[in-house]
């Protein structure tokens, strides 16, 4: 039996950071522009290059599949920063996916052309195929 990990990105939300820090008020957050969302707001991060996870071993032991879901920062140089687990699966596999989104690369988002941090929602699934 061989496992495949697929990885998907969910832009939930997008909140950007000021310069030295983050926004601490709900009116400085902004979202990703589309219809329902008009300027002021940052263009999506787009992923680059997105190494898959690996199963853990424990995981491939149970045959546990799932989703786990990352609450992450892209900054301005393109990186994922502040890694955290928002929904977790664990059997070490939450741990497997932070460590392969910290080296995911992105075209960082922008607002007015300028590049701003932003925080994401990242899920990563976890399938065990035949």
């Amino acid at each position: 039996m061989y496992s495949r990990v697929l990885v998907f990105m969910l832009l939930a939300s997008v909140a950007v950071f000021a310069q030295g820090g983050l926004f601490t008020s709900p009116e400085e957050v902004m979202k990703v522009c589309s219809q329902k969302n008009p300027p002021p707001c940052a263009t999506p991060p787009h992923v680059i290059e997105a190494p898959d996870p690996d199963y853990s071993k424990e995981a491939r032991k149970k045959k546990i599949q799932g989703t786990t879901v990352l609450w992450l920062t892209v900054g301005t140089d393109g990186h994922a920063h502040n890694i955290r687990v928002a929904r977790a699966i664990g059997y070490g596999l939450d741990a497997e996916a932070i460590k392969a989104v910290s080296h995911w690369k992105f075209t960082p988002s922008t607002s007015n052309g300028i590049p701003v941090p932003v925080q994401i929602n990242v899920e990563i699934n976890f399938r065990l195929f035949k």
